[in-house]
């Protein structure tokens, strides 16, 4: 991440100091240390580093661990204190990097200091457009893509590591999502401390929803189902839209071979639209519509109750080509 924003900062002009790595001194000494400033035989303090340092400059300071913490910490919020009589524009910038520190050790925000969590940042959509942008190096049709997308998306969560390494297993794994991550487990291994807390990387907000790093639960041995629950969800986003375009479609098929109005389960329909896939399914049996009407229908009530009670569908469902085909003739 420090990468990334130094290049970021060179590429829009900004006047970016030498990078200073915590190496667990005392912060000014290492400031002035790292950055070669002139100290004029005077006492090393915040004030002076302020004051030596180039209006609208950027210093980045990389690595600062939790066992250090504290000091960085009381001098950022010293340094903000000899910051608030400068202008935005003219005010040195000292960015520090840190992880493993908690939340309620971060700085509160004042008039020269601001804390940014990494949480809450990366979601769906971004782990998405990663795996589909390598996904689409193959031959997958589309329905199918976005499909092994979201189920990757799902289980993986923020990791792109673990996103990466699902991507090169066969789509046909991710319906066993322990095992398959399990081996993902033991191919990338542990990350080192990761636990159920946010400053380890355990714990993230995804989409607004707090989650578990997949590994955890593999190791915790998901007594919660929860991986099977991401899977489902991942199914749900696409399926449950198939589903209603091929329950028009039905409708389609059985119009002008159901009279209207129709009752069933004490319930009168006046339009086939109306119905859900339960009701039509009832009603192509009772009637004794065409093979195919009655299968399709069958069909559609079995996958829609199964994602209704939260039920993760199988690999021959899921893939199934023709409930992503929206013909209108019955064959």
């Amino acid at each position: 991440m420090r990468k990334a924003l130094e290049d970021r900062l060179h590429f829009d002009g900004w006047n970016v100091a030498p990078v200073v790595e915590d190496d667990g001194g005392d912060p000014v000494e290492q400031m002035f240390s790292a950055l070669g400033l002139d100290d004029g035989n005077q006492r090393r303090t915040v004030a002076l580093l302020r004051q030596r340092l180039d209006p609208g400059q950027v210093v980045l300071v990389d690595r600062v661990l939790p066992c250090s913490w504290s000091a960085w910490k009381q001098f950022i919020g010293e340094y903000e204190i000899a910051s608030r009589s400068i202008g935005m524009c003219e005010r040195p910038l000292i960015v520090l990097f840190t992880e493993g520190v908690a939340l309620l050790e971060m700085p509160q925000t004042a008039v020269a200091l601001r804390a940014l969590a990494w949480n809450n940042v990366v979601g769906e959509l971004d782990v998405l457009l990663f795996v589909t942008s390598l996904l689409r190096n193959g031959t997958r049709p589309g329905y199918e893509l976005r499909l092994v997308g979201r189920m990757i998306s799902r289980l993986a969560l923020w990791d792109l590591a673990v996103a990466a390494y699902l991507i090169e297993r066969n789509p046909e794994d991710l319906f066993h999502p322990a095992v398959v991550l399990n081996d993902a487990l033991r191919e990338l291994g542990m990350p080192a401390g990761l636990d159920r807390t946010w400053q380890s990387g355990g714990l993230q907000c995804f989409d607004d929803v707090q989650c578990a790093h997949p590994f955890l639960i593999v190791r915790e041995g998901d007594a919660q189902q929860e991986l099977t629950m991401r899977l489902w969800a991942a199914q749900a986003t696409e399926v449950l839209p198939a589903l209603e375009l091929q329950r028009r479609n039905l409708v389609r098929l059985m119009r002008g071979l159901v009279a209207t109005p129709i009752d069933v389960a004490g319930i009168r329909y006046c339009d086939l639209n109306d119905m859900e896939i339960g009701p039509l399914s009832y009603v192509a049996h009772r009637q004794g519509l065409s093979d195919n009407i009655q299968r399709t229908a069958e069909k559609l009530k079995r996958l829609r109750n199964k994602l209704a009670h939260l039920d993760a569908l199988d690999a021959i469902d899921v893939f199934d080509e023709k409930l992503y085909q929206h013909s209108t003739t019955d064959d």
